[in-house]
């Protein structure tokens, strides 16, 4: 089957998974994205530590830079006061996992609420009003998103300014019948999409915090010529403490944001494949979501899902198990070996 063509999956009866199969591009996508976070996450963390550095004292910047990372992963230490911290690694992991691929599908109901809600307006003008105030409020960071969403998939349609023309149930919007639209297309786009910027955040904070804490601390022990040791002591920390689970961590995340992204891929060409929510009746509009929710349904019970969120959580386990138990001994290993390196450097 082409991948460009997923709006036919919604005929099949013997074989729907396939329509769901991630393909190279939907993989793709989720690494862009988590590189980007990370990349951004870690030059605005240092311009900021950078900023605090000139007008502070180095010992408050310190304090300022644990306190962020202790944030960054304070949902698993205080899980982990009640719970074994494999167990709490991995419950958060799946959560996250399962968000990505699984929640993609069901976050999709929220158009029979907003299909509700216009269907109500007419009868109620008073509220629609104020929702109509509100909805034109939010109308530029929603063009924002669209605009973000294009430049990470040229597939994406580009935001143009809509009609302000409107007939039917739009009259009582705050937004046209082609903004829904595009709303419809990006709108399961949004689980993946967060999914990877809060991962990619968390990656870039924790690194720009063992880089410029490497930097702070060099300096203070060993003036401008420790500068490039603490740095590079502390980035061999960083990666040390991460790689041995999260060459399999890392890559099961990705692995779930593309299944979403997949997922979204179909329901959006279908929003534009089959003209839906081009028509002004409330009948109409109600149709169009059944259609969508239609599509959802079939992701959600597609044996692929299952079997790839299955392989997910059991490579998850594995990786909670070797950050609880195995890491920390790894880590042990290889900075005693660093330390004996750096004491007999000359300074």
């Amino acid at each position: 089957m082409p991948v460009n063509t997923p709006i036919n999956c919604i005929n099949m009866t013997d074989n729907t998974s396939h329509c769901f199969s991630i393909r190279y591009k939907d993989l793709l996508w989720s690494v862009k994205t988590f590189s980007l976070s990370v990349v951004t996450a870690f030059i605005c963390s240092m311009l900021l530590y950078t900023f605090m550095f000139i007008v502070a004292e180095p010992a408050p910047v310190s304090e300022a830079i644990a306190s962020t990372a202790t944030v960054a992963t304070a949902k698993v230490v205080v899980t982990a006061e009640y719970i074994s911290p494999m167990w709490a690694i991995f419950i958060f992991n799946t959560i996250a996992a399962l968000s990505a691929s699984v929640g993609t599908g069901l976050f999709l109901v929220i158009h029979l609420l907003m299909a509700s809600d216009i269907r109500l307006r007419p009868n109620n003008r008073i509220y629609a009003s104020f929702s109509i105030a509100f909805e034109r409020v939010l109308m530029p960071a929603n063009r924002l998103l669209q605009k973000l969403a294009h430049r990470l998939d040229d597939d994406f349609p580009y935001p143009e300014i809509s009609d302000p023309a409107k007939e039917g149930v739009w009259k009582y919007c705050g937004y046209t019948r082609e903004d829904y639209r595009m709303f419809a297309y990006m709108l399961p786009y949004t689980i993946p999409f967060m999914i990877m910027i809060v991962n990619g955040l968390l990656i870039g904070i924790l690194l720009a915090f063992f880089f410029f804490n490497g930097f702070l601390t060099g300096y203070e022990l060993f003036g401008v010529k420790g500068i490039f040791i603490g740095i590079n002591y502390n980035l061999i920390y960083f990666f040390i403490s991460i790689v041995p689970h999260g060459i399999i961590e890392i890559p099961a995340i990705l692995l779930a944001a593309a299944l979403g992204y997949r997922f979204a891929r179909v329901q959006s060409l279908e929003v534009t494949g089959k003209g839906l929510f081009l028509g002004d009746s409330p009948e109409s509009l109600k149709r169009d979501v059944s259609e969508v929710l239609a599509t959802a349904k079939l992701y959600l019970t597609s044996r692929y899902l299952w079997k790839i969120s299955a392989f997910i959580i059991m490579i998850l386990l594995a990786a909670a198990y070797i950050e609880a138990h195995l890491t920390s001994g790894i880590v042990d290993i290889v900075m005693k070996e660093l330390d004996a390196i750096v004491e007999n450097l000359p300074v």
